[in-house]
């Protein structure tokens, strides 16, 4: 994968991973081909190869995206976990009630959300009133990919190789 591992695309990876759209399945072998085209690999990506624990590997990536000297990320990053949980959702690893809810919950905590919590909590509610209606999931989940349509096309274009390395992973696993 060819990236400039700068902070910003670091703290895009730290999303990834605390939106468990991404696991050591996932770097396990990008953080490898890094270690092998580069003369003098980051340390935080030759540490991150190391690591299968979820919660290691985000204080890894997020202790470099943070370190000093301090940048400041845009808020766009806040709707690009969005984008990671959207992904999840398109994937079939979260349902519509559940990712309507974690991303209420997401935006509720952190403020910076392009759409505020009642966005998704309406539309939870909604949904939950309907009966779970498919009708209904399709156009909310229309709504929300028009709403985050660049963070979602951005998330998929950063997790498509991402995809690759974990099926490489799991070839080699037999």
């Amino acid at each position: 994968m060819k990236m400039e591992l700068n902070r910003q695309i670091a703290r895009k990876i730290g999303i990834m991973l605390e939106s468990h759209l991404i696991w050591y399945k996932h770097y396990y072998f990008f953080c490898d081909e890094v270690i092998e085209n580069m003369d003098r690999p980051p340390y935080w990506i030759i540490e991150l190869g190391t690591k299968k624990y979820l919660g290691d590997a985000v204080y890894i990536v997020n202790s470099y995206a943070f370190s000093e000297p301090f940048e400041a990320f845009p808020d766009s990053l806040y709707d690009f976990h969005i984008g990671c949980l959207y992904l999840r959702y398109e994937r079939k690893e979260l349902s519509w009630a559940s990712f309507l809810k974690e991303s209420g919950d997401f935006a509720d905590s952190y403020r910076a959300v392009k759409q505020d919590c009642q966005f998704f909590y309406y539309m939870l509610n909604d949904y939950q009133d309907s009966e779970y209606s498919l009708d209904l999931e399709l156009k909310q989940a229309e709504l929300v990919k028009k709403e985050f349509m660049n963070e979602i096309y951005e998330v998929q274009d950063m997790y498509t190789p991402f995809v690759d390395y974990f099926r490489k992973y799991m070839l080699s696993q037999r």
